[in-house]
């Protein structure tokens, strides 16, 4: 038995009125096109729905019964309906998403406001992790996509880079720091760093570019957690060793980026996403919204 929409509502309609001419209007429909849904539904259910005669139309005991499922069958599809349209609309949903603990401090604040003005309706799901941690966490979570740094590629991920920053030296804003344009690496040698962990990706890539030139890093100190770094610097411990991108200004209002050069280094932050895997209306959202953010975006190369 394949009831449809279309004579539920025609039955409901003439049910309402009592009269199949001002239900067809209602329905903006003939009233021989009412008057064959609802000889359609009463044969597929196998009762009469209403008593007919040329002066009125009445409702039978079985129509009695059966419009107020009727009703609740219309306005659960008409629920549906509008719940499906704010979905695709970006006006409800979930947005689930993977950021790494630099980019959920320094970037993606800026990215949250901006997308919870415009969508105020979709619940928002951030988990901050290492940048370590982004790919095995999207390959066993139900995240739909993440942000933040990754070196590589990986064969079930699609990587697309959103911004740069140019790994740079971020100390307070003394008259003898925030006067320089740069500082080369042979240069921060003669203060006191503070930078990650040997066994993080970003201090990976420092120490491989700077062995291609002879150079070695020696930090004052090595921390895991880039909110640390920066902590220490403020507290004039020592200049810390990141990329200008990941310092949030204001947070830490007192400290100022200077671009390491000979060599320059860059470090990307990228999008992370699924191969085969659409992203929903409501994450779709978000990404737009970041992409944009990212692009109006400038780091000052200088304090």
């Amino acid at each position: 038995m394949n009831v449809t929409l279309r004579q539920l509502r025609a039955f409901t309609g003439v049910y309402r009125t009592r009269s199949i001419t001002r239900a067809a209007r209602e329905l903006g429909i003939t009233q021989s096109a009412a008057s064959l849904l609802i000889r359609q539904l009463e044969l597929q259910l196998g009762v009469r729905l209403f008593d007919r005669s040329t002066r009125s139309v009445q409702p039978t005991p079985a129509a009695d019964e059966a419009y107020h499922s009727a009703e609740r069958m219309l306005a659960d599809a008409l629920g549906l309906s509008r719940r499906m349209r704010d979905l695709a609309q970006a006006r409800a949903g979930r947005v689930a998403f993977l950021a790494s603990a630099g980019a959920a401090s320094a970037l993606l604040p800026a990215v949250l406001a901006k997308f919870r003005a415009a969508h105020p309706d979709i619940e928002i799901d951030m988990r901050d992790v290492t940048a370590d941690d982004l790919v095995p966490r999207m390959i066993s979570t139900d995240a739909e996509f993440a942000i933040g740094s990754v070196e590589g590629e990986f064969s079930e991920m699609r990587i697309e880079a959103l911004t740069r920053g140019r790994l740079s030296a971020i100390g307070r804003r003394t008259a003898d720091f925030a006067s320089r344009r740069s500082l080369t690496w042979d240069e921060l040698a003669e203060w006191p760093t503070i930078a990650m962990r040997r066994e993080t990706r970003i201090r990976m890539q420092i120490d491989q570019a700077l062995s291609a030139q002879g150079k070695h890093l020696a930090p004052t100190y090595e921390v895991t957690l880039i909110n640390t770094a920066l902590a220490m610097t403020a507290q004039g411990l020592g200049l810390a060793i990141l990329p200008a991108t990941m310092l949030p200004t204001d947070q830490f209002p007192t400290l100022v980026a200077k671009p390491l050069v000979r060599p320059a280094i860059t470090r990307p932050v990228s999008l992370l996403q699924r191969r085969g895997r659409s992203l929903s209306p409501a994450a779709q959202a978000f990404v737009a919204t970041a992409r944009a953010v990212f692009a109006a975006r400038t780091v000052p190369a200088s304090g």
